[in-house]
């Protein structure tokens, strides 16, 4: 009598969290008539994504046309200086340089014997980039270094708002967008700085990875990793991202995991990874020096660590301990740590799928394991916005109205501490 085998069921291709909603939330309170409502909901998505764009960007405009206004002559800047010219301090001067004398051959030493400050420490995309649109009449580096971030931004929002209506509602999506665009960092949208292409690029990959189209994804690893350090943050993304499948098919039984597909993330990971690599090594060649972008970066916190290097995963100890003595240092970092583990674990972020979640994960574990905590803290961090879209959650318009105006208020402070420029200012956005 021949053996009957037991059927395995079929798993699905895809598995879907059921936290996760993006159908069109009912709500509560009626629907406003006025005609401003009725004219917002008649535009199309793309006519609301545009809107909130401009008119915040408008907003962030008078804000730094006012600072630059109030500006006294300094190191940085010279007083009152006009729009594009305060939009392109601090390291935008440096994109200047790259873009007109390159990366330098020989490293600069100091008198001590330390390597100084120089241009190995930005990627080069985005002031070749300015470069090759100042070559258009008209058009100087500064106005296309500006016009970069702009597009960049406008680019950021229709990334994050496609990636978000995978999870919730248009309207909750909408509003994470309006979040972003009114926040603290947002003045980066519109100055000589590579983040807003950054940021472009970390909201399509993310977007690829949910719709797993990893070969896709390439090119774009390229770009993002020439433009900001990314490709070791998206490297242990999709290692975690890996397990997580791994997990789903071999443990859960949730989802296949076909074994074309382990290959093409495998690929894709380990690609990452050498490209988070490639401009140390790029650095070490043309300079004769291995260690060239650790060196250059150090030279930016040495004096944090009176010239004593940083172990990975230790810098934010030896900043808790600069900024705040001890023991409240160490408090201190133990608390933020434990909060970005609340914040990631918690059951809200389920919503927003595991990609979210993941690339918070790997990219926090990375600037913790290389970053040293100073005025760029919040800059740094922000790559993490996707992850702060429960924010947009709730809908109750007095809470959104007062979320808005402390995002606006955040970016206020964030212009007046760091952006400004006071005296002998140290302390770069």
């Amino acid at each position: 009598m021949p053996a009957v085998r037991a059927e395995i069921p079929t798993l699905p291709t895809r598995y879907r969290d059921p936290a996760i909603d993006s159908s069109p939330n009912q709500l509560t309170r009626q629907r406003s008539n006025s005609w401003p409502s009725r004219l917002w909901r008649q535009l199309p998505t793309w006519g609301q994504l545009v809107t909130i764009y401009v008119f915040t960007r408008i907003l962030t405009t008078a804000l730094l046309l006012f600072f630059a206004s109030r500006q006294a002559d300094t190191w940085q800047i010279h007083a009152q200086p006009d729009y594009l010219s305060f939009a392109n301090i601090w390291d935008a001067k440096w994109y200047a340089f790259i873009a007109h004398s390159g990366y330098p051959s020989e490293l600069p030493y100091t008198e001590a014997g330390q390597v100084g400050e120089n241009a190995w420490a930005f990627m080069p995309v985005f002031p070749l980039l300015a470069r090759l649109i100042s070559f258009l009449p008209g058009i100087s580096f500064s106005m296309a270094a500006v016009l970069i971030s702009l597009i960049a931004g406008l680019g950021t929002v229709f990334a994050l708002h496609r990636l978000l209506r995978n999870f919730v509602s248009a309207n909750v999506a909408m509003f994470a967008v309006f979040l972003l665009c009114i926040g603290p960092i947002s003045p980066l949208f519109q100055v000589g700085y590579a983040e807003a292409l950054h940021f472009w690029m970390v909201a399509v990959l993310l977007n690829l990875m949910v719709q797993r189209d990893w070969y896709a994804m390439v090119p774009l690893i390229v770009i993002a990793s020439f433009t900001r350090p990314t490709g070791l943050a998206l490297a242990f993304t999709l290692l975690l991202y890996i397990l997580y499948r791994y997990w789903n098919r071999f443990v859960a039984r949730l989802e296949r995991f076909d074994r074309s597909e382990q290959r093409q993330l495998w690929s894709v990971a380990v690609f990452s990874g050498v490209m988070g690599l490639a401009w140390l090594v790029i650095a070490g060649i043309v300079t004769g020096q291995w260690d060239a972008y650790l060196e250059t970066e150090f030279a930016w916190r040495r004096g944090y660590t009176s010239g004593e290097h940083t172990p990975p995963f230790t810098a934010w100890f030896w900043a808790g301990d600069y900024w705040f003595g001890q023991p409240q240092g160490t408090i201190v970092v133990l608390a933020v740590l434990i909060l970005f583990a609340c914040w990631f674990a918690a059951p809200v972020m389920r919503r927003f799928g595991i990609e979210i979640r993941l690339w918070a994960i790997a990219y926090t574990s990375y600037i913790f394991a290389v970053f040293y905590p100073q005025s760029s803290f919040f800059r740094i961090l922000f790559p993490l916005f996707p992850a702060a879209a429960p924010l947009a959650l709730p809908q109750s318009p007095v809470y959104r109205v007062l979320v808005s105006a402390a995002a606006f208020l955040a970016q206020v402070a964030w212009l007046y501490w760091m952006w400004f420029v006071i005296g002998g200012d140290w302390s770069p956005p």
